[in-house]
């Protein structure tokens, strides 16, 4: 038999010191392969130790061994959580139980006690849990990028969604694009499925623990690119949470490569979590003095929140030397220069927007010059994660 890979979670060292020691009795079946002294410390552990069991205490600071396992049981269900608590009350058994955990120790326990709960509870899981692992896609973790602009009509949602579309042309490149614009959301009209369901329906359901039950809310546009699309009313944004949104970005981007994310033009505590999260900002802006204005003001915020220039990229959409502003200007006041100029093609864009087909699913998008230059910004994001 192969060893069980033991991964030890308690907040008091000399308590990790004791198991340790126990456990290097059984050298030949036990491998302790890391320690934790906090739940945050075991999920940050896991996908590099990767343990076939945690020893999980109950009451650990930051994040305590319950929801640590919810949330192992959720991200790894390949791996078994055995809790160890000095509480013996029925009522502490369910806890762990309903969070997940497949066994509970009671403290102190002795040498026999502890093997075998560790080893009874692997040979019981051991062929279950294997499926289990063996069934779940590729864990990746996907790059977040986040679309936002400081005044609506830039043309956000569109370059959102013709980005993910190039993107997911890629070979072998799982990509989801989130509608974030939880009051105004134009995803679903853009590609004509208006009547979907949405992130609201996943979340008034119940089903936002694991991405095998979030999977029937998404939209699947094509074989490796799903949407999320936004709540139908405005005032379904009043019931999602930071905390949910949270818990389903966390979820989900353990199943993508990429991740783009079409914000709300504020900076409410949803749009900052993306902001935060995300690797890359592009801040949309059209060649309308206002719209420079208010870019201005939202980079400033930015660069308040700590977002360096290498995370915040500025794009100009909409680009035409005809319009009263030139290039020149425009680099001229934006010092840290601007990452895409996409050209204004009126025509084509309006065309698609009405019909409900993005202009970058037509293999000759590719012959328009707006489809040249969100490939070329697509070649350029793709550039900087290699640099990550």
């Amino acid at each position: 038999m192969n060893k069980i890979k033991i991964l030890i979670a308690d907040d008091i060292e000399e308590t990790r010191n004791v198991i340790k020691k126990i456990l290097s009795m059984q050298k030949e079946n036990i491998e302790v392969v890391g320690e934790a002294a906090n739940g945050e410390e075991v999920i940050n552990l896991i996908p590099k130790v990767k343990p076939d069991v945690v020893l999980m205490d109950i009451n650990m600071p930051v994040l305590n061994g319950l929801e640590a396992t919810e949330r192992i049981t959720m991200e790894y269900p390949g791996v078994l959580v055995i809790i160890m608590s000095v509480q013996a009350e029925s009522e502490y058994l369910k806890k762990a139980m309903f969070h997940g955990a497949k066994e509970y120790i009671i403290k102190p326990f002795n040498y026999d006690d502890l093997i075998e709960t560790i080893t009874t509870t692997y040979e019981k899981y051991r062929e279950r849990q294997v499926k289990i692992a063996s069934s779940v896609e590729t864990i990746r973790d996907a790059n977040v990028i986040a679309f936002f602009s400081s005044k609506g009509g830039v043309g956000k949602s569109i370059l959102s969604l013709n980005t993910a579309i190039v993107l997911s042309k890629e070979a072998n490149k799982k990509v989801l694009l989130i509608d974030m614009d939880l009051q105004f959301g134009d995803i679903s009209m853009l590609v004509n499925k208006y009547n979907q369901k949405n992130i609201l329906h996943a979340i008034d359901d119940g089903q936002i623990d694991s991405y095998e039950n979030i999977k029937p809310y998404l939209y699947k546009y094509s074989d490796n690119f799903d949407i999320l699309f936004a709540p139908e009313k405005p005032e379904a944004a009043e019931y999602i949470a930071k905390e949910t949104v949270e818990k389903i970005m966390k979820i989900i981007k353990k199943q993508y490569d990429v991740i783009v994310v079409d914000t709300g033009i504020n900076f409410n505590d949803n749009t900052l979590y993306i902001l935060d999260m995300a690797q890359k900002i592009l801040m949309v802006s059209t060649m309308e003095i206002v719209a420079l204005k208010n870019t201005k003001l939202g980079l400033k915020v930015m660069d308040s929140l700590g977002y360096d220039k290498d995370k915040v990229k500025l794009v100009i959409n909409r680009f035409n030397s005809n319009y009263g502003i030139s290039k020149k200007e425009i680099e001229e006041t934006f010092k840290d220069g601007v990452f895409s100029f996409i050209p204004d093609e009126e025509k084509s864009v309006v065309v698609s927007v009405n019909k409900g087909l993005p202009l970058c699913d037509d293999d000759k998008y590719y012959k328009l010059k707006i489809g040249k230059a969100i490939e070329v910004m697509c070649k350029d994001l793709e550039k900087g994660y290699e640099r990550r």
